[in-house]
């Protein structure tokens, strides 16, 4: 498809304890599980950030930032660099990504008037597993010059934002939007996977 993936690599781990991406789940680096899961999606892949192993033919970006300033730093990177103007951002940890969600997501963007498209589940919006127009970039970098690194922050600033809630029919949602933070999310993690 015509959309970048930007894998957000760039947290510290602090409640793993270690670096969280190198971390195997059913004997493949949870980074990796990332990018196979989605590189039939997109027509570039990007890895925002310098946490876990690169996977090879995958092109890492630096934030364009000093300091770790979190998830929004690494979207700002990714949609500066981006090379379609359809950029879907999901976070490197989440080892059950759907390709199917994210092809539907994109697809809610791509060509329209949707600046983004964010599953909602659990009564709160899911913006690192979201297709965003590379156009929000202005939002998202007045955001960090405020001082704010909230992404739902950046969502409320957008406006023409469509939250996905039928996410049954790819999956069970619990599962496709998990995120592995602590080595109690791993071990659940590898039970399943």
């Amino acid at each position: 498809m015509d959309a970048t993936c930007v894998i957000l690599a760039g947290g510290g781990s602090r409640r793993m304890g270690r670096d969280k991406l190198g971390e195997e789940i059913g004997g493949v680096p949870l980074l990796h599980r990332v990018l196979s899961s989605l590189k039939g999606v997109c027509g570039e892949v990007l890895v925002a950030g310098d946490a876990g192993p690169c996977p090879p033919g995958v092109r890492r970006i630096s934030d364009l930032r000093p300091g770790r300033q979190g998830p929004l730093a690494g979207m700002e990177a990714g949609l500066s660099e981006a090379s379609f103007p359809t950029v879907f951002v999901v976070a490197g940890d989440m080892p059950f990504a759907s390709a199917a969600l994210a092809a539907h997501l994109v697809g809610l963007v791509a060509g329209g008037e949707t600046r983004a498209a964010v599953p909602w589940h659990a009564g709160r919006a899911q913006p690192l597993f979201a297709a965003y127009d590379r156009g929000v970039l202005p939002v998202v970098s007045a955001e960090l010059d405020a001082g704010r690194r909230s992404v739902n922050g950046v969502l409320e600033r957008l406006g023409r934002v469509e939250y996905v809630e039928d996410l049954e029919r790819f999956g069970d949602p619990a599962l496709l939007l998990m995120s592995v933070n602590t080595p109690r999310d791993l071990e659940a993690a590898r039970r399943v996977g």
